[in-house]
């Protein structure tokens, strides 16, 4: 099976040392996350983790 991989062009073999340096790392977009009126976030389940609502909003608009 690794030598299939070998075959493929662009592919190459990193040794130990190469494979020690790579750092990588998820970024999260935050602005798909919000708040309801009751002050729950809202947004993808990521939102549950990184995200906090400060206060409870009120959706009623008072005039």
């Amino acid at each position: 099976m690794k030598t299939n991989f070998l075959n493929l062009p662009g592919v190459t073999v990193l040794s130990k040392e190469n494979q020690r340096t790579i750092k990588g790392s998820a970024k999260i977009d935050y602005s798909l996350c919000g708040c309801d009126c009751r002050g729950a976030v809202t947004g993808p389940a990521f939102c549950l983790i990184g995200f906090a609502c400060t206060q409870v909003y009120t959706c009623q608009e008072e005039f």
